[in-house]
């Protein structure tokens, strides 16, 4: 069965750079199809057209077909990436600073795609992600759409640890549920290594201990009021040693906004979580990701958008088991769901809320 998926902002650092990982990967095979869509106007498409060639001259080999598709009234893919939107605003380290600009193109882009393409998995780069899929929710089966915010938080979490334990990202495992931004969950009951010898265990129980005597909320406001300080006098080197000095939990609240203040976006590794999303997705073999998502009771009895582990495959999500979490934990994970539901609150009318059972979210983690 071929296959096709198409980028949504394809122009942009993350799409394009998206757009190459993918056919670096070898995920899609010849006669398979790459689109890069654009937003109908005559600048976007010379810039796809030109991308494409780019593409081309770097991958052709693989005879996967690249088209540009200039308007969203064309799409026809499996699987659609939406990773469009205004960037982070200058010094902000908030994705929710995000929101309303970028709600009318959330609700374009589902009305367009419920018209168009229903039956694809929808897969959310573009923040907040929370909102996006709460928009595309609303238009699009709910099971079809993800937000892959989660599994780039996990991966920065595992290299915070193994960055730290001082090896290798591939020998850890490690979870970030709740929202992508700041009310995210780092799990330390989540955190596995795969060389389990004495001394990295040990290592890995002072790093979780020393996690609990200090609030994690009141460490992570710590290193970003320090962060902000040196990035207003221009110094980047400082602020990303101050995340350094941090523990790996707080440390992946603030070092992507370093990031983002530099080149206004952390493509690669976003572009690289998303890959990982894809790859589980047409490989249907059930591996673990984590992803934003719109629940209605499959987990801890939560109503609404919280990223949690699941499976993905070409037909959607599935919940995972969420086993062994601390008595912490599962408090701040219900808390997240709650900091979700008010951050959407300020957006969207709150009729559209209650259709989508985020009172009942409120309710299950009071």
């Amino acid at each position: 069965m071929s296959t096709s998926i198409t980028i949504l902002g394809a122009s942009g650092m993350v799409g394009s750079s998206l757009a190459a990982q993918i056919l670096r990967s070898q995920l899609l095979e010849p006669g398979d199809r790459l689109q890069l869509t654009g937003h109908g106007s005559q600048e976007s498409e010379a810039r796809l057209l030109s991308t494409r060639i780019d593409l081309l001259d770097a991958f052709d080999e693989g005879q996967v077909e690249v088209e540009v598709v200039p308007r969203l009234i064309d799409l026809d893919a499996d699987v659609v990436i939406v990773a469009v939107g205004v960037s982070m605003p200058a010094g902000s380290i908030n994705r929710r600073d995000m929101g309303f600009a970028n709600r009318e193109m959330f609700e374009e882009i589902a009305e367009q795609c419920a018209l168009r393409v229903p039956d694809s998995l929808f897969i959310v780069v573009s923040n907040p992600v929370e909102l996006a899929v709460h928009i595309l929710c609303e238009k699009l089966d709910r099971k079809r759409v993800f937000g892959m915010g989660a599994q780039q938080d996990s991966l920065r979490f595992a290299r915070a640890i193994a960055k730290d334990l001082d090896i290798s990202r591939r020998d850890v495992r490690a979870s970030v549920l709740g929202e992508h931004g700041q009310a995210m969950v780092p799990l330390w009951s989540s955190v596995e290594l795969m060389a389990r010898t004495p001394a990295l265990l040990d290592s890995l129980d002072i790093l979780a201990a020393r996690s609990l005597e200090i609030p994690l909320e009141e460490r992570v406001r710590s290193v970003q009021d320090e962060v902000r300080l040196f990035l207003r006098g221009g110094y980047v080197a400082e602020a990303y040693e101050a995340t350094r000095r941090a523990l790996p939990d707080a440390r992946i609240f603030v070092e992507p906004f370093i990031t983002a203040h530099s080149i206004h976006s952390t493509p690669n590794a976003t572009s690289n979580a998303v890959l990982q999303c894809i790859a589980a997705a047409l490989a249907g073999d059930r591996r673990r990701v984590h992803g934003q998502v719109r629940l209605e009771g499959e987990l801890m009895s939560l109503y609404g958008i919280c990223g949690v582990p699941v499976t993905l495959s070409r037909n959607g999500w599935e919940a995972e088991s969420l086993d062994g979490l601390a008595q912490l934990e599962e408090y701040l994970l219900l808390d997240s769901t709650v900091s979700i539901h008010n951050f959407l609150s300020g957006v969207l009318d709150s009729e559209s809320l209650e259709g989508a059972g985020m009172e009942s979210a409120v309710l299950a983690s009071r």
